[in-house]
């Protein structure tokens, strides 16, 4: 549905846009979004559109043209709410219907279609491009309305609770009457269909009752082996022996039953048994703990002692084994006995355990292209694209090889299907918390959601320990530290050292940085293999200012896991804060994408180090790139509108950025607010109103409470106007959340009135 018309000479355009941007509450907005549409340019017409909408709310023309512009671009069904809402107010408006029964035609509703088309006739008979619409679509006027049927008798009901009422037998040669109405308070039952072959005996009652037991444990647990079988019997003999011979075989008969019995007793303690133990098991293992997890691999021995042929028990076995092997630091013996289960279950059946547990030795061997592409083998297939499990599993290694927007699609999903799972909480909260700046809030609420399913989850605690101690917030990062280091909490041993390291973090704020350096050690001899430690020795030299300290730290940890994104975008951003460090930023990318491949994050990340080397083009086209191949990707656009600021571009900035928080929507609190507080700063630049930098902080506000540039940007704009109640709440709030932040002295001088 392009809109018709030649484009505009940049020349024309350029006047078109000259006039919108020196009166934007004029008319001017519709030619301009007029000529965006001709040349293509949505998101342009868009953000024109909507502007114009916002300064005429009572014009509905404005409102069809928005609505227009989504139709444009195959946004039918958004586009027919814009025109809902105006024909709502206007139901007569000629151009609104007309639209609308274009587009429901375009929908294949064609008595939709058909109404509005009407009603635009009406509205504007002699219109000739609605007249020429009726006529391609074949559209008349309204039929007369057909009279009433006369009533038909009703059919005897029957008795409330009593017996259906037969219905009456049409005699040779006539038709059958009528059936009787269906009425809303009675629906009539579907039909069930009939099947040509002969049926099944049904089993006796007990016998029935025993079949469906064992089916149920099988299908609960994934093994048939638990199924119980059922003896045949014998056809009975006729024959004449002495009466001797009779006693004889009903006494074998009696000791033989009695023995069958005994054995059906044992086979069904034993069933019962496993049956238990599989449900210890489970909720051990949905408490995602290391201590639970040994006592889990405990009752799973237990299981194969009394059946090897357990499908659940190989799989839960080896899932377990790999969870304490991949993120637990148990030595290589675990993730050996945990293979062998594998190659166990695989003999024996298929289990969503089973596949997870693959996925997360491959991950962890460094082949989480592997892993990945085996859980896309079964998420893809029938029977495993429902499975919440095997989606966190894939999200925990889309995490894992640094892919954090795929992570949070996998997760997301996961969480939704599954709301009660802590462990996918927590890794919905890492992969926010990986994401950096920003991302806090909604980091530290998915931790405390996990928290909430498991008090002592003790990967939350660490994470939401880890996010504070980045804020400043000591006290409350001293307290997690704590616990998880207490003997009673049971941690494993990355977790003591992360603990350490946190605890190390905040000695050294506290300037005690020899008692700091003897932590560090403490969990580097821990878990030397952890990138985490020398991670959050970078984080802490950095806040101290040593860059330096920092990009060695930063390089030890891409050592250790050299295929996480986000450890080369810390270890890019403390190049970038040395001087001259932005073509070693720049080799740093270029090797980071030889060894992890393309990737969005990583094209912005080599856009921010080309501005900051100052090639505007060069980073133009990154961020370009990183918007193509997220799809969306609106952190990118975030930063492209940053280069058009730098270069005075404000309307492609404002462009930028609209479509930015568009697509963070629901999910992206923390990007969106710093897509707010950035266009703050771009009205801010251009001489706005105080009103409306204010009104856009709000809006960051709204998206991220603790958001530190919307805090002092709103604080500072209340003190400014003397609002001194609402400035001190804000600043006080800034002084608090944010103590390293530039503005800390000053906002707390200010929150406390000198």
């Amino acid at each position: 549905m392009r809109t018709p018309g030649k484009p505009l000479t940049p020349a024309e355009l350029s006047a078109l846009e000259h006039a919108f941007a020196s009166d934007p509450g004029s008319d001017a907005y519709r030619p301009l979004t007029e000529a965006y549409l001709a040349a293509g340019r949505f998101m342009e017409a868009m953000v024109v559109c909507k502007k114009g909408v916002k300064a005429h709310p009572d014009d509905p023309a404005a409102k069809v043209l928005l609505a227009r512009v989504y139709a444009e671009q195959g946004k039918d069904r958004k586009a027919l709410e814009e025109l809902g809402a105006v024909l709502a107010a206007f139901p007569t408006f000629a151009a609104a219907n007309q639209l609308a029964g274009v587009l429901h035609l375009r929908l294949g509703e064609r008595e939709a279609g058909e109404a509005a088309l009407r009603r635009a006739a009406d509205a504007a008979p002699n219109d000739p491009e609605i007249r020429a619409l009726l006529e391609k679509h074949g559209v008349g006027p309204a039929a007369p309305a057909a009279p009433a049927a006369p009533p038909r008798p009703a059919a005897p009901a029957a008795a409330a609770g009593g017996p259906p009422v037969a219905p009456r037998v049409a005699a040779p040669g006539q038709r059958p009457p009528a059936p009787p109405p269906v009425t809303a308070q009675a629906p009539a039952a579907a039909p069930r269909e009939r099947s040509e072959e002969v049926p099944l005996p049904t089993p006796p009652p007990a016998r029935a009752s025993g079949a469906a037991y064992a089916q149920q444990l099988a299908e609960k647990y994934g093994t048939q082996t638990f199924q119980i079988p059922h003896a045949r019997q014998q056809p009975k003999r006729a024959g004449r022996g002495p009466i001797v011979a009779t006693v004889a075989l009903a006494a074998a008969l009696a000791v033989a039953l009695g023995g069958w019995a005994l054995y059906s007793k044992a086979r069904k303690e034993r069933i019962e048994a496993i049956d238990r133990l599989l449900r210890e098991t489970r909720e051990l293992v949905d408490r995602d703990a290391y201590a639970a997890y040994g006592e889990a691999a405990a009752k799973l021995q237990e299981i194969l002692k009394r059946d090897r042929d357990a499908l659940a028990g190989h799989a839960f076995l080896a899932y377990v084994d790999a969870i304490r092997w991949a993120e637990h630091g148990d030595g290589d013996a675990v993730r050996d006995e945990a293979m062998r289960h594998v190659d166990a279950a695989r003999k024996l059946g298929r289990h969503s355990h089973l596949v997870a547990a693959e996925a997360y030795l491959r991950a962890s061997s460094g082949d989480a292209a592997g892993a990945k592409q085996a859980l896309d083998a079964v998420l893809g297939g029938e029977d495993g694209s429902q499975s919440p499990f095997l989606l966190a599993v894939l999200g925990a290694v889309q995490l894992r090889a640094g892919d954090l927007d795929a992570a949070r699609d996998a997760l997301t999903r996961a969480q939704k299907a599954n709301p009660g799972d802590a462990r996918t909480a927590w890794l919905l909260a890492e992969q926010f918390r990986r994401r950096g700046e920003g991302y806090e809030l909604q980091a530290s609420g998915y931790y405390d959601y996990a928290l909430r399913i498991q008090k002592e989850h003790l990967p939350s605690i660490l994470g939401k320990a880890l996010v504070v101690l980045g804020r400043g917030q000591l006290d409350e990062a001293a307290r997690a530290a704590a616990l998880v280091l207490a003997p009673q909490a049971g941690a494993s041993k990355p977790q003591q050292a992360l603990a350490h390291a946190v605890r190390a973090g905040v000695l050294a704020a506290h300037g005690k940085a020899a008692e700091a350096a003897s932590e560090e050690q403490a969990a580097a001899k821990l878990d030397p293999a952890s990138p985490e430690i020398p991670w959050l020795v970078g984080q802490r030299k950095q806040r101290a200012g040593d860059a330096a300290g920092a990009v060695e730290a930063f390089q030890r940890a891409v050592s250790l896991d050299d295929r996480r994104v986000s450890l080369y975008a810390d270890l890019v951003r403390a190049q970038l804060a040395q001087e001259g460090g932005a073509q070693r930023a720049l080799e740093t990318l270029k090797r980071a994408v030889a060894r992890v491949g393309e990737s969005p994050r990583l094209a912005l990340l080599l856009g921010d180090a080309y501005r900051a080397a100052g090639d505007a083009d060069l980073a133009r086209g990154q961020y370009e790139k990183a918007i193509a191949l997220g799809k969306p990707f609106p952190d990118a656009r975030v930063a492209l509108a940053r280069l058009h600021r730098d270069r005075n571009n404000v309307p492609g900035a404002l462009v930028e950025l609209t479509q930015a928080i568009d697509e963070y929507g629901q999910g992206g609190a923390g990007g969106a607010a710093a897509a707010y507080v950035e266009m703050a700063d771009v009205e801010r630049a251009r001489g706005a109103r105080a009103e409306v930098v204010a009104d856009l902080y709000r809006k960051a506000l709204d998206k991220d409470p603790a958001s530190c540039e919307a805090l002092w940007g709103a604080g500072k704009l209340e003190h400014d106007a003397n609002k001194l109640a609402d400035a001190k709440t804000k600043l006080g709030t800034y002084a608090k959340l944010c103590p390293r932040g530039p503005h800390a002295a000053e906002a707390a001088r200010l929150a406390g009135g000198n």
